[in-house]
């Protein structure tokens, strides 16, 4: 529940929202709390607005798909592998990469992360922030960000992210947020829903300096099971 000092803040941005899109309530157990998660109920509507642009605006051109959204399973194998090894990143500093709804960021905060959110998109921060408000009572730090081309020189004990690896010309950018942005001795933990593609990515990670660990993950939603590997990564020494 939101207490009386973020209630003034969520029910603005809770409003924001509403009055754009319809919100969909969504309900995840993270051990034994429940989480309850607002994502955006209509992406026709999200998608008919980007179309509307026009073929030359840059977030067409850009290919600014709404992922931002939606709660994915990616997401969910992510803070179930999170909240399941709280002692990788309980105490640390943790960037999260492209928080959409920010369910990974939340649930790094309840682990005992001091966490900073981005995504280049500000509706992303503003939802994300409702969601931390509900659950955790508190704004998030967040940074309006597009790690293809990050903006901070902070470096981070832990860097998140959930279903990034999607397209290789993303490749190149997101290894550079790894070495720009990575304490020497810091981790990587990345989600992905076993795309064929993402088996490049790791080939060129390992040429890189770079050594992994997967983890399989199943997440179950609406009784259908979704099948992810989250992959904690660091630098080869």
């Amino acid at each position: 529940m939101v207490s009386y000092d973020t209630g003034e803040r969520f029910d603005a941005i809770y409003q924001l929202f509403s009055r754009r899109y319809p919100l969909k309530q969504n309900k995840l157990m993270l051990g034994k709390r429940e989480l309850t998660l607002y994502s955006i109920d209509d992406m026709d509507q999200l998608l008919d607005e980007l179309i509307a642009l026009g073929p030359e605006d840059e977030a067409v051109i850009d290919e600014r798909l709404p992922y931002w959204a939606e709660l994915w399973p990616a997401s969910i194998a992510l803070s179930q592998f999170i909240y399941r090894n709280s002692e990788l990143i309980s105490g640390k500093s943790v960037i999260e990469l492209g928080c959409g709804i920010g369910l990974s960021g939340i649930t790094a905060a309840l682990q005992g992360a001091v966490v900073t959110i981005t995504d280049y998109q500000p509706d992303a921060l503003k939802l994300a922030e409702l969601n931390w408000l509900m659950n955790i009572e508190q704004s998030p730090v967040s940074i309006l960000m597009d790690w293809r081309s990050p903006n901070i020189d902070q470096k981070f004990d832990i860097i998140i992210a959930s279903d990034v690896v999607y397209e290789k010309r993303f490749f190149s950018s997101l290894i550079k947020v790894f070495k720009q942005n990575l304490a020497l001795q810091g981790q990587v933990i990345l989600s992905e829903p076993n795309r064929k593609i993402a088996e490049s990515f790791f080939e060129i990670l390992g040429g890189e300096g770079y050594r992994y660990q997967n983890f399989p993950m199943d997440v179950s939603i609406e009784d259908k099971i979704h099948q992810s590997t989250v992959y904690l990564i660091e630098r080869k020494f």
